[in-house]
């Protein structure tokens, strides 16, 4: 697809998403996405997952590449530029929209961030997210379809002020803030592309469907993963806060652990 750069905090797809086939995928199962970087679940979802019916044995959910949908026939599937129904539509640029912030929020995260872990999990956004989008645009080139309208440029103005405001961020806040990001963004994508699945069987987008199905094994997948990070910072935040409360009870500083004897010494003196 072609990359708007109109902006200077523009987001843009990434580069040769439109024409790289991403053969090497199709046969590595997705490994659970606690394990980080690239061997993690991706939003492609996994080989052998279930198809929506009518999807015919060859192009797994992972897709398959600008040239598939040329040369060979998918039960159900409509030809290349027979109109999408609006809605249908209007998800699959909401999606293709949060792709694109996944992507430069975790190019952002990978650089800013604190903690180790919510590095690697910027690391996996960006890994993940740029394979997702590249199939998903695969997917609409063959069906001669489009991703980048109204809606695309109403989600990526609202996306572009997500990355405003965590650009403001520093250090144990920044990973704070990425993090619940992530999970409020899984969460919304995940019911997005439910919806779109739907749609897509209605419609009798047959490939289209399974790459949307495929896709929430991932996405389902990071929310999980966001939770758990999320978590670990959150409990590492509190942990380092601790100490600074009072000097009584358990946040008092253990140095003060070797005072008591001075107290008990003072009274017997003053007997």
């Amino acid at each position: 697809m072609r990359a708007r750069g109109d902006a200077a905090l523009r987001i843009r797809a990434p580069s040769g998403a439109t024409t790289r086939p991403n053969q090497g995928d199709t046969s590595r199962p997705g490994a659970s996405p606690s394990s980080g970087g690239q061997g993690s679940s991706s939003d492609t979802g996994t080989p052998g997952t279930s198809a929506a019916p009518g999807t015919k044995a060859g192009p797994s959910d992972t897709g398959g590449g600008p040239t598939a949908g040329a040369d060979r026939t998918v039960t159900g599937a409509p030809s290349a530029g027979q109109k999408m129904d609006a809605k249908l539509q209007s998800k699959l640029e909401k999606i293709h929209a949060d792709n694109l912030a996944e992507i430069q929020l975790g190019q952002l995260a990978a650089q800013n961030a604190q903690s180790p872990d919510v590095k690697q999990f910027a690391e996996q956004m960006q890994t993940d997210h740029k394979r997702l989008d590249g199939k998903l645009q695969q997917t609409l080139q063959t069906m001669g379809a489009s991703l980048e309208g109204k809606d695309f440029d109403k989600a990526q103005k609202d996306n572009q002020k997500d990355l405003q405001q965590l650009q403001s961020k520093t250090g144990k806040e920044f990973d704070k803030d990425y993090m619940s990001r992530m999970v409020k963004d899984h969460e919304k994508d995940l019911k997005v592309a439910k919806d779109a699945q739907k749609d897509a069987e209605k419609g009798k987008h047959s490939e289209l469907a399974s790459l949307l199905q495929g896709a929430q094994t991932g996405m389902q997948g990071h929310l999980d993963h966001a939770k758990q990070v999320q978590k670990s910072v959150e409990k590492a935040g509190s942990t380092a806060t601790g100490p600074a409360s009072s000097g009584t009870g358990s946040g008092a500083n253990p140095a003060d652990s070797t005072k008591p004897s001075q107290t008990s010494q003072g009274q017997r003196e003053s007997k």
